[in-house]
């Protein structure tokens, strides 16, 4: 193989690389968008920032703890 062709390699391997990388990057501001990133990036928030996880589950307990209970004349 001439260096050429070892230069077109190396330029489709970076363009593989960043084409995920995009995707990637799409995928988690579609979540955002649509507000299902936590149940799509969850597993690596726990993974990579365990305290934001924590946080987040808190949120939500405090959440479910503000909704009214509905009183036994209203039936």
């Amino acid at each position: 193989m001439s260096p050429i062709d070892d230069i077109w390699i190396l330029l489709l391997s970076l363009a593989v690389v960043a084409g995920f990388l995009w995707l990637l990057w799409r995928a988690a501001a579609r979540a955002r968008r649509r507000g299902i990133g936590v149940s799509m990036m969850g597993p690596f928030d726990q993974m990579f920032r365990p305290t934001a996880a924590e946080s987040h589950l808190e949120i939500q307990v405090q959440q479910e703890h503000k909704k009214p209970i509905g009183s036994p004349e209203d039936l």
